[in-house]
């Protein structure tokens, strides 16, 4: 070119992918990184040949084949469900104290743990008073579902 700036076509297509990867960090699923390795397939391709349809046609089946077998092996490895868990799934299997007694009849009363005080129900028989330790079995909505601790 006249101005010495030369803007090859595989410089686009590294362009393009890597600009793809930095979006992959907003956009979860793994999707644009399979879209940037399709766009590496390209660049690659502009090496071997400056026809634009080897190209797109390279980066197209790069990119069917991150999909196919990147992906899945990309979301198994980085989002495992059951090795973090968050928020109230948490609870689960933890010891709460008993802050307001359990209405016999009701079955409910109130437990705090980590600073929060939740409603929580308790199906076991016997009283379940102030002081009590009892184990979060599970969480319906904004309940928690207790047994009473057999010290």
């Amino acid at each position: 070119m006249e101005n010495g700036f030369d803007l090859s076509p595989w410089l686009l297509w590294f362009a393009a992918g890597i600009l793809l990867m930095v979006l992959e960090v907003f956009v979860p699923g793994f999707v644009l990184g399979c879209l940037a390795i399709g766009a590496l397939g390209g660049m690659v391709a502009s090496w071997i040949s400056d026809a634009w349809e080897i190209q797109l046609l390279v980066a197209s089946v790069a990119a069917a084949l991150a999909f196919a077998f990147v992906r899945p092996f990309a979301l198994k490895k980085l989002f495992r469900e059951n090795e973090l868990k968050t928020n109230i799934d948490q609870l689960v299997g933890r010891r709460a104290r008993v802050s307001l007694d359990f209405d016999p009849e009701l079955l409910k009363g109130r437990v705090a743990i980590d600073g929060d005080d939740w409603m929580a129900v308790s199906y076991e028989q016997g009283k379940l008073q102030i002081g009590a330790t009892v184990i979060i079995e599970r969480v319906e909505s904004n309940t928690l579902i207790v047994k009473p601790l057999n010290q």
